[in-house]
């Protein structure tokens, strides 16, 4: 059986090791790639094949609600969880996500001092929706995959 494929996208190196090493644990999940930013996510994304994308929404250089935006408009059918602070203002961040086509969100742990804790909750949270959200997928293709190739220019005969 396939396993589901997922790109990680955070800046904070202790939550990209905390979420790829709690995916790992799961034998129908394979963490393919992490990226510290936004434009490294989305040159990985044609390369990779991802069938499911987690994508935190605060970073500091191209934000996770213009990421989604991009992605949103090469890849419609990719699923996209994001991944933000219960806080005010990123609530208000992840119901703009919401509205602008992401497919879900998870809480990310406020506190990563207590690793066990934070893997825990995305374990229970992140695991559950990202094989809800890929079921039936198994050995088809990724939604990236299923997106047909830009029709190349050839010189008029």
């Amino acid at each position: 059986m396939r396993k589901i494929k997922v790109l990680v996208v955070d800046d904070m190196v202790v939550v990209r090791k905390i979420v790829t090493d709690t995916l790992g644990l799961d034998p129908e999940i394979e963490v393919i790639a992490t990226a510290a930013n936004e434009e490294i996510a989305l040159q990985k994304i044609p390369q990779l094949k991802p069938d499911i994308l987690s994508l935190d929404i605060e970073m500091p250089e191209m934000d996770g609600i213009e990421t989604l935006t991009e992605a949103r408009k090469l890849y419609k059918e990719l699923p996209i969880i994001m991944f933000n602070t219960l806080t005010e203002r990123g609530g208000s961040k992840t119901l703009e996500a919401l509205a602008l086509g992401a497919t879900d969100y998870v809480t990310k742990p406020a506190n990563v001092d207590s690793i066990s804790i934070a893997k825990q909750r995305i374990g229970g949270e992140l695991i559950p929706k990202i094989k809800m959200f890929c079921a039936g997928k198994a050995g088809k293709e990724s939604p990236v995959e299923a997106i047909p190739k830009p029709i190349e220019k050839t010189a008029a005969l």
